[in-house]
C-alpha cells in the first residue's frame, strides 16, 4: 500500500477491513485502481473521509453504499429499511426444498422490508406471484426499487392489509428481539436500523402469535409456514405454538442455530 493511502487510513482498527470499499464507492473507481493511485486530489480525499467518519459513527456500511448483498444479489437498501442477513437466506433454501422450480404457487412475504426474500423467490421460482405486507412507508420505498430492479413489478403486489385469499406460502422474517435486548445491540443495529422490524414485545414472540392466528385464515389445507427464528426459546415454543399447524423441519445458519423453522397446516 503506497504512503498515499496510509494517510487516508482511519485509526479504528475494524474500520480497516472496509477502507478500500468506501474509497472506491467514494470515487468511483475499483479497489485496484484505488491502490494503484499515487495522489488523491483535496476533492478526493474530502469525499472518502466524510464516508470514513459516517462508518466511525457507526452507520451501517451497507446505508452508506446504499446496497446489501442478499442470495448474491445486491439489493438497495437505506435510512429506514432492515439490512438483509445472510442467515435470512435459510428461509430460501427451505422454500427450495418444500417447492419445486416450475411450481406455481403464491405467497405472502410476512413484513417483506427491503423485498429481499420476496424478490429472491420470485427469482428463483419463475411461476410464482408475491403479496408483500408492509407499513413501513420507508420499507415500501425499498421494496418498490427492489422490484424494479429486478423487473417483477408485474409479479408482486405490495401491500398493508393482507388480503383474503388462500396462500399456498406464508414466509416471514419478523422481529423477534425481546424489547428489553434492544438496548444491548451493536450500534449499528440498535443506533440506526428501525426498531420496528426488531422489537418483538416482552418475549419476542408477538409477531409469531400473529401471523399462525390470521395463517389459518388465509392458508392453504397444505399450504406451508417458514420462519425466522432469533433464540433456542422461541425455537422450543414455535414448534408447538399452534395445533393448526404441525412442525415440519428446521434449517440451521452457518452457526450451526435453527435459523429456520417449517410448518405444514394440520388438516385435520
Amino acid at each position: 500500500m503506497n504512503e498515499e493511502l496510509k494517510k487516508l487510513l482511519p485509526p479504528t482498527s475494524y474500520l480497516l477491513p472496509e477502507f478500500l470499499w468506501l474509497a472506491s464507492y467514494a470515487l468511483d473507481l475499483s479497489s485496484s485502481q484505488i491502490m494503484a493511485r499515487e495522489k488523491f486530489s483535496d476533492d478526493e480525499i474530502e469525499k472518502i473521509n466524510s464516508l470514513i467518519k459516517r462508518r466511525e459513527n457507526h452507520e451501517p456500511l451497507q446505508y452508506i453504499m446504499g446496497v446489501a448483498d442478499f442470495y448474491g444479489r445486491d439489493f438497495e437498501v437505506g435510512e429506514g429499511v432492515l439490512i438483509p442477513r445472510h442467515d435470512t437466506e435459510t428461509l430460501i433454501e427451505a422454500a427450495k426444498k418444500y417447492f419445486l422450480p416450475e411450481k406455481k404457487f403464491i405467497f405472502l412475504d410476512w413484513g417483506t422490508g427491503s423485498g429481499c426474500i420476496a424478490v429472491t423467490l420470485l427469482l428463483e421460482f419463475k411461476n410464482s406471484f408475491a403479496f408483500m405486507l408492509e407499513k413501513s412507508h420507508d420499507a415500501i420505498y425499498y421494496a418498490k426499487k427492489n422490484l424494479e430492479r429486478f423487473n417483477l413489478k408485474d409479479r408482486a403486489e405490495i401491500i398493508s392489509e393482507i388480503p383474503q385469499k388462500n396462500f399456498d406460502l406464508i414466509i416471514s422474517n419478523p422481529p423477534y428481539i425481546p424489547s428489553h435486548e434492544i438496548k444491548n445491540l451493536m450500534p449499528e443495529v440498535k443506533n440506526f436500523e428501525p426498531e420496528l422490524a426488531l422489537d418483538g414485545g416482552i418475549d419476542g414472540m408477538n409477531f409469531y402469535r400473529l401471523i399462525f392466528s390470521q395463517a389459518k385464515h388465509v392458508l392453504k389445507s397444505d399450504g406451508y409456514i417458514i420462519l425466522e427464528t432469533g433464540n433456542l426459546e422461541q425455537v422450543s415454543a414455535l414448534k408447538n405454538l399452534d395445533g393448526n399447524f404441525i412442525f415440519e423441519d428446521e434449517f440451521l445458519d452457518t452457526g450451526n442455530f435453527p435459523r429456520c423453522l417449517v410448518f405444514r397446516r394440520n388438516e385435520k
